[in-house]
């Protein structure tokens, strides 16, 4: 576990001396109170904090949040299973003080923390977590992305409708609730378009290994190979794919379709990974010409020399989230909080969100991308 460096603005001292029957007598000021922010992401995506990051400095320059200065306290459960995020989440809320939450990313690992959050009444705001699941926990769950119902659907439609594909194969990472909801989601809607899922195999762990589940597939000659897994997975999984080679029934290759998990460094600067061509589903294109997102990017790439992810930019979204939920409120009371949380409507930030259904999920939109050159690239966006 991890803890990374918290961005404070810190308030100056003075001493005020007040006159009294000539005797001057010295009051010492208490400290200014620090508003805390917990955030917990899990895995590798260790740039996220970054995007919080910058929200919380963007507030403490602009005077603090109602007029108290904000300390981001994050953890990166990098290793380590749910019931550690969750653990986390508790001692954020109990010996730190958090007001609000922040992520995690991973659905698995949210809807263990989401209970956590409501039994405690801490407003709580999920980063990338893309299952619909995630916000079962009650009414002081959020989340900042999109949901997988709308991610594999938007891939599903896309694959039909723009690329003309008939046949699609899946291969999911089992016993995780991202993978298997985003391929449920996928070839449910693949197959309400017209298109026949002609091969359906899954996978255990971290093998190294993917011919018995490939050979499967190459058989049934799809025109299309959706993938739900890790990065890891990811790189492995085509490698060995193109190695077969997966071809269609007309001798073509399959082209891979993937979701939100390709869109990270990690798999761009794999060189055994064979993702050339391939087209995936994501949150935020760095390529924006929308002026908040733009000042966004700009920020981001000056500070960090590199170019934000759609983690970085949603783990952005939803600390601002909760800043303007909270200055709407006018209050530090969780209710009236969530309630704001709730009431959001037409947010703009590195992402848009016209406003929440009663399940607290986002009507917002999302991008395709697809690979060229081994650079991803932006494709398209797809309004709901």
């Amino acid at each position: 576990m991890h803890k990374f460096l918290a961005l404070i603005s810190l308030s100056v001292l003075l001493m005020i001396y007040v006159g009294c029957d000539n005797i001057q007598k010295v009051i010492v000021p208490q400290q200014e109170e620090t508003l805390k922010i917990g955030f917990v992401v899990a895995g590798e995506r260790v740039t996220y904090p970054d995007g919080a990051e910058m929200a919380v400095t963007e507030i403490n320059q602009r005077g603090g949040l109602l007029g108290m200065p904000v300390e981001l306290i994050g953890h990166i459960n990098q290793e380590a299973g749910p019931e550690v995020s969750a653990q986390i989440a508790e001692t954020l809320i109990v010996e730190d003080e958090i007001i609000a939450l922040i992520g995690p990313n991973r659905s698995s690992h949210a809807v263990e923390v989401g209970p956590v959050a409501q039994r405690h009444g801490i407003p709580m705001i999920t980063t990338t977590a893309t299952n619909p699941n995630v916000t079962n926990a009650g009414d002081f769950v959020f989340m900042a992305s999109f949901t997988d119902s709308f991610q594999g659907a938007v891939m599903a439609q896309f694959a039909i409708s723009d690329l003309d594909l008939s046949t699609a194969a899946v291969i999911t990472r089992s016993g995780d609730l991202y993978t298997e909801g985003i391929s449920e989601f996928f070839a449910l809607n693949f197959s309400k378009l017209g298109g026949e899922i002609v091969a359906n195999e899954f996978y255990e762990g971290d093998p190294s290994d993917f011919t018995a589940q490939l050979t499967n597939i190459a058989a049934a000659k799809p025109d299309a190979l959706f993938t739900a897994g890790f990065v890891q997975d990811i790189a492995l999984i085509t490698q060995q794919a193109r190695a077969i080679p997966l071809q269609n029934a007309d001798g073509a290759p399959t082209i891979f379709l993937g979701a939100d998990s390709w869109d990270s460094e990690l798999l761009f600067d794999d060189a055994d990974a064979e993702i050339e061509g391939s087209f995936f589903s994501g949150h935020f294109s760095p390529d924006t010409n929308e002026p908040n997102a733009r000042a966004f990017v700009d920020t981001y790439e000056a500070i960090y020399e590199s170019t934000p992810t759609g983690g970085v930019a949603v783990s952005y979204d939803a600390v601002k989230l909760f800043f303007e939920a909270v200055e709407r409120a006018g209050s530090l009371d969780p209710e009236k909080i969530r309630e704001q949380l709730a009431a959001t409507e037409n947010y703009i930030g590195a992402t848009t969100i016209a406003n929440y259904n009663e399940n607290r999920h986002p009507t917002k939109s999302a991008v395709i991308f697809t690979i060229k050159d081994g650079e991803k690239r932006f494709h398209k966006q797809i309004d709901p």
